[in-house]
C-alpha cells in the first residue's frame, strides 16, 4: 500500500519508541519529529515521507491521534519536565 516502502515512516512506531524510551533526549527527538510530521496540519498521519513531512498518507489516522494522546498522559505523569521544555521550545 501508499503507507509502506522504502522511505516511508510510522509516527506510530516513533511513539511507540518514546512509550517505552527512559532516555530524556531520546524523547524529545521523538517529540520533534512527530511534531514536524504532523506538517502544520495539528493531526498525526499514517506515515510519512522520511524526506519531506509534508507527503504523507491519511490526513486523519484516528489511531495514531490517540496513541499520541496516551503518550501526552504518560509524559506528563512520568516526565513533567519535558513537557515543560516542549511547550518553552514550541
Amino acid at each position: 500500500g501508499p503507507h509502506v516502502g522504502f522511505g516511508a515512516i510510522w509516527p506510530m512506531s516513533v511513539i511507540m519508541r518514546a512509550l517505552t524510551s527512559t532516555d530524556d533526549r531520546e524523547i524529545l527527538a521523538c517529540m520533534d519529529t512527530l511534531i514536524k510530521s504532523s506538517a502544520g496540519t495539528g493531526f498525526l498521519h499514517e506515515s510519512f515521507n522520511m524526506n519531506d513531512f509534508s507527503d504523507y498518507t491519511r490526513p486523519w489516522f484516528a489511531w495514531v491521534n490517540g496513541l499520541f494522546g496516551e503518550l501526552a498522559m504518560q509524559l506528563v505523569e512520568a516526565h513533567p519536565g519535558l513537557v515543560l521544555q516542549l511547550k518553552e521550545e514550541g
